[in-house]
């Protein structure tokens, strides 16, 4: 089963779920490998660079576009 990677890199999220809830960084690469909330299983995901050009790995549904939480404050 392949999967469709929706960010690309420079692409602004938000952290939705797991240790960096909330945290809003830039997509960096779409990688395929284990991530920082679910180690023991490799997953579709990013790294994204968060504060100071801290990298963390995410699972694909760990991370939204943050234009969608700019329209939800609006």
């Amino acid at each position: 089963m392949g999967h469709y990677y929706r960010f690309k890199r420079g692409d602004q999220v938000t952290i939705t779920s797991g240790r960096y809830a909330g945290f809003y960084g830039a997509v960096d690469s779409a990688v395929f490998q284990r991530t920082i909330d679910y180690p023991d299983a490799f997953s579709p995901g990013y790294h994204v660079i968060i504060d100071d050009d801290v990298v963390v790995t995410l699972r694909w549904d760990q991370v939204r576009a943050m234009n969608i939480d700019l329209e939800d404050n609006q």
